[in-house]
């Protein structure tokens, strides 16, 4: 006689496994991107040309240089800048509890922004690979200074918020005020406001890597506090969570994940915002998952724009940041229609 219970069905898949395989598609997902964009572009490299580009490097094949000297430094900028946005996002919106909240709201566009046009101004630098450190410099300047008009140890969200505003308006009119006195300001400028990695070189990479390393451990620091202060500031303290200490460690991630990406490809729109709510929808409210999550989501988008960019439908020559604009617009309005803002 046949055992009945062989016949049952298998139990339904949990809520941790679901959770698994969406982290294993996602990074299966990213892999098959970082193929695409050493293969894709104007000029298609073979499979086998890319993996002897970087297995054995021949200085006088063509495709083994497209490869290893274009394609792969833009490819290593796209996943670092998008794996510090995505987290960063995360960080902001569960810093402020905000679900439409940008790492830009801490000033540090407009700092890194007011970095560039001094340097090339009064420097003369026009090389992204040298100005990196002047955009760098300026979003750390930024941030302390709206940290500390925002109330230092003791500042809450808004006043951060507020500050933040304030500080970003400031620093965005000295650097149109730069923009209008050199010609030659408004052209390196034009070029690096738009979001890209043409010109990033594995110096910029290696020399920013230990600041985005810096704040994705700060990022992993401040998840616990920020899991309890979603739930508000009186829970959280009852909980005995150090409040003031975790908004410092988010604060701190932030400027550091956040300041190197824009100093290292510009002020790339959308990342920090969209990809925060994908990793919520996959991921639960936990903030540990959400985090690595929005990391994994956000190398995802930038490679999928930089590669879209590459493609010789747009010309070849598309900069990442307007390509994140044109897909990230479309989803953060269907995000919106399909939830609302307060169900995001």
């Amino acid at each position: 006689m046949t055992d009945c219970t062989s016949l049952a069905p298998p139990p339904a898949l949990t809520r941790a496994g679901l959770r698994r395989l969406w982290l294993a598609a996602a990074v299966l997902g990213l892999a098959a991107l970082c193929a695409a964009a050493l293969r894709l572009g104007v000029r298609p490299v073979g499979w086998s040309a890319v993996w002897t580009a970087l297995t054995a490097f021949d200085a006088g094949n063509a495709d083994h240089i497209v490869v290893r000297h274009m394609r792969l430094p833009r490819l290593g900028g796209a996943l670092l800048a998008g794996a510090a946005l995505g987290l960063a996002g995360a960080l902001m919106q569960g810093l402020t509890r905000n679900p439409l909240a940008d790492p830009g709201l801490l000033g540090i566009n407009g700092g890194a922004a007011l970095g560039v046009a001094l340097c090339v101004l009064v420097l003369g630098i026009t090389d992204p690979a040298e100005f990196v450190w002047m955009a760098l410099g300026g979003a750390l300047a930024s941030s302390v200074l709206v940290f500390l008009l925002g109330g230092g140890s003791r500042a809450g969200t808004l006043r951060l918020v507020l500050a933040g505003a304030a500080v970003s308006a400031l620093f965005l009119a000295l650097t149109r005020g730069l923009l209008l006195v050199s010609r030659q300001t408004l052209e390196v400028y034009r070029f690096w406001v738009l979001g890209g990695f043409d010109g990033i070189v594995p110096a910029t990479l290696a020399a920013l890597a230990p600041f985005l390393a810096a704040g994705a451990g700060l990022a992993a620091l401040a998840a616990p506090g920020l899991n309890a202060l979603l739930l508000g500031e009186d829970s959280a303290t009852g909980l005995g969570v150090r409040t003031g200490l975790a908004r410092l460690s988010a604060g701190a991630a932030i400027v550091l994940l956040c300041g190197a990406s824009v100093a290292m490809a510009g002020p790339i729109a959308f990342a920090g915002l969209i990809v925060p709510h994908l990793a919520r929808w996959a991921a639960g409210p936990d903030m540990p998952r959400v985090m690595l999550f929005s990391a994994v989501f956000g190398a995802q988008l930038l490679t999928a724009a930089e590669l879209l960019g590459r493609l010789p439908l747009f010309g070849g020559t598309m900069q990442a940041g307007v390509m994140t604009a044109l897909i990230g617009g479309p989803v953060l309005i269907w995000l919106v229609r399909r939830n609302g803002v307060r169900s995001l």
